[in-house]
């Protein structure tokens, strides 16, 4: 099964260029996020290069998984995506964190859950 999970609220300083970290109001959501589906045992986790993504990543599986980052998830090229979700094994939980373009694609393509 496929877990998406939009990328949690990124920090507004602007010296970051285009790939700011989270915000605190970001890693708190996540916080709660994480809390609410604590039941759930992840087998991977994928996400972009950008920094918000990879923390929003981070904070759901903590230590429990190494998250892998792919540039396939790092923009909204919707035949890279795909190809991408199908090379993934159907057998495994599988959590992805990326922006809201990826989640999109990805949701009105495969059957999955997404997390809130």
């Amino acid at each position: 099964m496929i877990y998406l999970v939009k990328s949690f609220k990124e920090d507004k300083d602007t010296t970051c260029n285009n790939n700011p970290p989270l915000s605190e109001e970001g890693v708190e959501f996540g916080k709660r996020l994480k809390l609410r589906n604590n039941a759930i045992v992840f087998d991977v986790c994928y996400t972009s290069f950008k920094l918000k993504d990879f923390g929003s990543a981070l904070i759901i599986v903590g230590d429990k998984l190494i998250v892998e980052r792919t540039h396939s998830l790092d923009n909204a090229k919707k035949e890279e995506i795909i190809k991408f979700i199908k090379s993934l094994p159907i057998d495994a939980s599988i959590l992805i964190v990326a922006s809201d373009e990826v989640i999109s694609i990805i949701k009105d393509n495969f059957d999955c859950i997404m997390l809130k």
